[in-house]
């Protein structure tokens, strides 16, 4: 029997889940939406986790270990991504364990040493994604790339972007895809395709599920240990230089110095670390004004204090046009109903 186990609220469940996780030598993770349980009688068998569509926390009872304990709690979390509109499936799993997710139809993207295996489930998935890229490519010698969240798209963003474009042929423009802000993807990607429009050696492109997302780099996102950060970082670095920069002939990459982000300095050391001998990283310094340094972070601060007079000095125009709108309105009450 599979049931659900609600393993931040009832003791009981917590105490199952984590004594098969520690018996398995298994990590537990606080980042999950669901976790299921597969029962024999009272005892627990086997469990799993997902946040999003990424299966966590994958563990079966070694004692009582088999295949088809493993095919039943993977494909009931893998019915349950479905359930939420998710068609991939991702795991991170150790390499003894791939070739289990191999038999379920599981393809590894890209691994980290002994430490990691990166595996995805998908009909249209990272090959289709590679082959998008390839039929964009450009007939050019220097070929750059950047990739940002872009939430909103600030001076600094442009600054990084003019820069890049002054010293290459092109330069790509990668926008997450990541839903995790009241600037939905959409928007993200065309407020950035609004502010480089001046920039005709520029294009813009969305990352999908393949470069700084859930998937690949959740510590982006959510709170992580360093030690992990820094193994999915170096996940992300290797899916980049060694897949997405050869189907676009890219040779730079540009990122921006964020001194107050811890996740960030992380990754910008794991690029430093894998692209090394394979492709240049410039890091630049965070682009300033005359009240403060340049950042996403301080535009929503001061549109959660309607300071948006004070927003012009660290947006674009073409930002700061579409905040005026009744669009950009309605974007400014949802982020601060989300305060509430």
């Amino acid at each position: 029997m599979i049931r659900k186990l609600n393993v931040q609220r009832v003791e009981r469940d917590k105490e199952l889940w984590l004594a098969l996780l520690v018996q398995e030598g298994i990590k537990s993770e606080e980042n999950i939406e669901e976790t299921f349980g597969l029962f024999e009688g009272d005892k627990l068998v086997a469990t799993a986790s997902r946040y999003q569509n990424v299966i966590k926390c994958v563990a079966i009872d070694s004692e009582v270990q088999g295949g088809a304990y493993f095919n039943q709690i993977i494909s009931h979390l893998m019915n349950r991504n479905t359930d939420f509109g998710h068609f991939k499936h991702y795991v991170y799993t150790k390499p003894c364990s791939s070739e289990a997710f191999e038999y379920l139809g599981f393809k590894t993207i890209e691994q980290v040493d002994n430490k990691l295996v990166f595996m995805e489930n998908a009909i249209s998935g990272f090959d289709l994604f590679l082959e998008k890229l390839k039929n964009g490519r450009v007939d050019a010698e220097k070929i750059a790339a950047i990739v940002m969240n872009a939430n909103p798209f600030t001076l600094g963003h442009q600054y990084l972007v003019e820069n890049a474009a002054a010293e290459n042929d092109h330069v790509f423009v990668f926008v997450l895809s990541e839903e995790m802000s009241v600037f939905t993807a959409a928007i993200r990607k065309r407020l950035v395709e609004a502010g480089v429009s001046h920039l005709k050696n520029v294009s813009v492109l969305s990352t999908e599920n393949y470069m700084v997302s859930n998937a690949t780099f959740p510590s982006y996102f959510l709170k992580e240990a360093d030690d992990t950060t820094a193994i999915q970082a170096r996940l992300d670095a290797r899916l980049f230089v060694n897949h997405i920069a050869p189907a676009l002939n890219i040779s730079r990459r540009y990122v921006g110095n964020e001194p107050h982000s811890q996740a960030t300095n992380i990754y910008n050391e794991a690029l430093k670390q894998e692209f090394e001998g394979k492709l240049n990283l410039k890091i630049l310094e965070r682009k300033e004004n005359q009240l403060d340094v340049i950042s996403a972070t301080k535009v929503r601060a001061l549109l959660l204090e309607d300071d948006l007079e004070t927003v012009r000095y660290f947006v674009p125009e073409t930002t700061f046009n579409f905040l005026q709108s009744d669009e950009g309105q309605v974007i400014i009450k949802q982020l601060k109903d989300q305060k509430l």
